[in-house]
């Protein structure tokens, strides 16, 4: 009798082994729970996470985008795939330790287009610095919470019934773009603790930026390419300055890889750009490398620099567009867009007091009172009632008077 009975328990032993072990595979429908525990660990690298499924670890994981992952970010993560917050349970929670950065120009969606919307990104508050710092973020079908700064050097989709409040700050160095029906981005309960900052312009409707006081709100409507990639360096900076007579510009980098030379680029209009100068890469490099050129062919008025990176193989990329003021500056009051958004450019000699908008029955369409009477050039993105062709007269009260132009949107 030991025989069998020893065999029979040897059996159902192996089927329960096996039964524990299946169940923390990551294709079950229960999510996998990983929580990073390496600092500076890449996404992709098992060694940065612990996973478990039903309490179960999982060995050798990482998680795989659009899959069922509970994701806790306790330090730095370094984003190297393009990633989805997806499958039925699907959360990033990102702690007051935790730090998401880029780590070579990838997309990070939250949420997920089957099913209904739910909560999907959860930023708790902290002291200081970004808990986002990456290349582009999307978001879709999600709500999410930041309670700490989040920040992009590209664009920024919030589409499909997504609601993003921000308590804290969220800097856009390319467009913010929100779209198809109850989407939002919003201050937290109107108490002007969310500040908003885009680089290039906000592309939506009426009411989908909400809840922040109008100071907080900060769009220069610099022009800016969403599908362009990242540069293929880490680059630290770049700036243009006016000194003296002539305009210095200035980049550095923090690593390159096959890097043949930088090209430095100008316009008048922020659309077509000439050369002003090549300055040779340094290759391959994992040190910093400070670069400068020199522009003395800069005309009055606005002019726009960008960075072109161009590679060994002859491939390149651009950096965002920056601004340079040269010259006092003349009275300028100018507006374009298309159906739904209105952008206003106004520079004046005196000091802008307050902004109108009017349709041309005289009904007054948007006002803002700046209370900091500005002296430099001011940009804003107002949305507008889309319409095939819709007439407006934008009027700048300042110090030395008013200054009312008529401008036609394009359908």
């Amino acid at each position: 009798m030991k025989t069998p009975l020893l065999f029979f328990f040897s059996m159902w032993f192996c089927v329960l082994n096996f039964a524990s072990n299946a169940y923390a595979q990551p294709g079950s429908n229960t999510p996998i729970i990983y929580e990073s525990r390496t600092p500076n660990g890449l996404w992709t690298a098992p060694s940065t996470w612990t996973a478990t499924q039903n309490g179960v670890p999982v060995p050798d994981s990482y998680p795989v985008p659009g899959a069922n992952n509970i994701i806790t970010i306790n330090n730095t993560v370094r984003l190297n795939t393009d990633y989805a917050v997806g499958g039925d349970d699907g959360l990033l929670t990102i702690t007051p330790t935790g730090t998401l950065v880029d780590a070579g120009g990838h997309t990070l969606t939250i949420g997920d287009i089957r099913g209904n919307s739910k909560e999907r990104l959860r930023v708790q508050s902290r002291s200081g610095g970004n808990a986002l710092d990456l290349f582009k973020i999307s978001f879709i079908k999600a709500i999410g919470t930041l309670a700490a700064p989040m920040q992009t050097s590209s664009c920024v989709t919030i589409a499909n019934n997504t609601v993003l409040s921000a308590p804290s700050s969220i800097t856009i160095g390319g467009n913010l773009t929100i779209t198809q029906g109850n989407t939002a981005v919003e201050g937290l309960d109107g108490q002007g603790r969310g500040t908003l900052r885009v680089e290039g312009s906000i592309i939506a409707t009426p009411g989908a930026v909400r809840n922040f006081v109008a100071t907080n709100i900060f769009v220069n409507n610099t022009p800016f390419d969403c599908l362009a990639g990242p540069l293929p360096v880490e680059l630290i900076s770049f700036s243009a300055r006016l000194e003296q007579a002539q305009v210095n510009v200035r980049w550095a980098t923090a690593s390159e890889m096959n890097a043949a030379s930088f090209v430095v680029e100008r316009s008048s209009d922020g659309k077509n750009f000439s050369t002003v100068a090549t300055v040779a890469a340094a290759g391959t490099s994992a040190v910093r490398h400070d670069y400068q050129a020199t522009d003395y062919g800069m005309r009055n008025g606005l002019n726009y620099y960008r960075l072109k990176q161009v590679d060994l193989d002859g491939t390149f990329s651009y950096t965002q567009v920056v601004p340079v003021q040269v010259g006092s500056a003349t009275s300028k009051v100018e507006a374009y867009g298309s159906q739904g958004n209105l952008n206003v450019i106004v520079q004046v000699p005196g000091a802008l007091q307050q902004l109108r908008v009017l349709d041309t029955m005289g009904r007054v369409l948007y006002t803002e009172t700046l209370t900091a009477a500005p002296t430099e050039l001011v940009k804003r993105s107002i949305p507008m009632p889309a319409a095939e062709t819709r007439v407006y007269i934008v009027q700048a009260v300042t110090s030395e008077g008013v200054i009312s132009k008529k401008f036609a949107t394009t359908p």
